[in-house]
């Protein structure tokens, strides 16, 4: 197909799909591609203030093509009722199918304590993946310029949790999870609008072990996972803060295959220094250890997200320290500036030549121009280069809905 016809496809289709693009809180919560909510579609009054209505999500990477989930959900605005949504997703780059069943009990009132389980088989990423790139700014980059962020895994199992909103900041959460996890292929035949002919990056297979020790391995993991999570931002994110403690533990003792323990504390501070200036401080430590220490569990550092100025995920390590500071301008009511300067370190913590895979701290700087895009979400371009010799510069544009 000539690549005009491509292109006037995609803005057809983007253009077909605005109208479902979903609602988030903040700028910085993740959306899928696309995805149909309650009020996009015929919702039902079953029960007073109670409500049932189809609803669907779409995704788009390299190894599930066209991801498309349908399903439904059921939810009570007065009733402590149990929340619920099923999805069943068919990828077009393989035959096989997904689903995701998510059942949410309210104890006492809505938004206080609450319990449920979640079942699933799914392609999946790991955390950080998911927080360095939104999944409609990854949708989009592989749509248009093959370029897809992410690795991916299969993940079938259960997760069963409890959830305790202990203030209107603060968020207490306990987690067992039992996941049979598989790796997955990028698929070179998914299609994108622009480099057609280029290959995908290549979808690294699931492993276990470090440096030198490390094979490909497919297994089931069973972990415990205590977080807790405190956010008094503004909608403008102009002032407050935001920290997060997460300790995962996973052990043979139940029949596992992996044994590792991984523990993370991030946080940010804003600081509004005049009516349009801030200063965003923010931190990662983390730390890790185990004898069967899985792959998508390493804390990388490089690229979006994270050290702009080098790679993708060029450092990696079993801890990390890293910060970022940004001074953010407003300009115009569209345009801010952003300048940033960032440092991180990641390690393994042995006595190998390799065990310090970033060589020491990093550090690198840039400036961002973020502008508020008219469909109520935003486009930022960040310019970052590492603070050493002959480093190249590094260019990222990213997009993000907020309405």
């Amino acid at each position: 197909m000539p690549a005009w016809r491509k292109t006037l496809l995609a803005l057809l289709v983007l253009g077909l799909a605005a109208p479902t693009f979903p609602t988030a809180a903040f700028a910085d919560e993740d959306n899928a591609f696309i995805e149909l909510s309650a009020g996009d579609l015929t919702e039902f009054e079953v029960w007073e203030d109670s409500y049932f209505s189809p609803t669907g999500e779409f995704y788009y990477n390299r190894v599930d093509g066209l991801l498309a989930y349908m399903g439904a959900r059921y939810r009570s605005e007065s009733r402590l009722h149990p929340r619920f949504k099923a999805m069943f997703g068919w990828p077009s780059a393989h035959g096989r199918s997904y689903y995701k069943l998510d059942i949410e009990q309210p104890i006492h009132s809505q938004d206080s304590f609450s319990f449920g389980v979640s079942l699933y088989d799914r392609s999946a990423w790991n955390l950080e993946d998911a927080e360095s790139i939104s999944d409609f700014d990854n949708n989009m980059h592989a749509l248009w310029a093959r370029i897809d962020d992410r690795d991916y895994f299969r993940q079938d199992g259960v997760t069963v949790f409890v959830q305790h909103k202990a203030t209107a900041q603060l968020t207490l959460r306990g987690e067992y999870r039992s996941d049979r996890l598989n790796s997955l292929s990028e698929q070179q035949s998914v299609w994108s609008i622009f480099q057609g002919k280029e290959d995908w990056r290549e979808n690294p297979p699931l492993m276990v072990g470090v440096l030198e020790g490390a094979r490909e391995f497919e297994g089931r993991m069973l972990s415990y996972v205590l977080s807790a999570e405190y956010d008094s931002r503004d909608r403008d994110m102009t002032t407050g803060w935001w920290a997060r403690g997460i300790a995962e533990h996973a052990g043979r003792g139940s029949g596992g295959d992996y044994k590792f323990r991984k523990n993370v504390v991030e946080a940010m501070k804003l600081f509004p220094m005049t009516s349009t200036q801030t200063l965003a401080i923010s931190g990662v430590w983390g730390v890790s250890d185990g004898t069967d220490f899985p792959s998508h569990k390493l804390f990388r550092l490089g690229g979006r997200g994270s050290l702009r100025g080098y790679d993708y995920n060029e450092f990696s390590g079993k801890d990390i320290l890293f910060g970022r500071a940004e001074y953010k301008v407003r300009v115009t009511q569209p345009l801010e500036m952003i300048y940033f300067l960032e440092s991180g370190q990641v390690s393994y913590r042995t006595s190998t030549p390799e065990s310090d895979d970033s060589g020491g701290h990093k550090h690198d700087a840039g400036i961002g121009f973020r502008v508020d895009a008219p469909w109520a979400g935003w486009i930022r371009l960040d310019v970052a280069r590492a603070l050493e010799e002959e480093a190249d510069i590094k260019t990222y544009l990213s997009l993000l809905l907020t309405h």
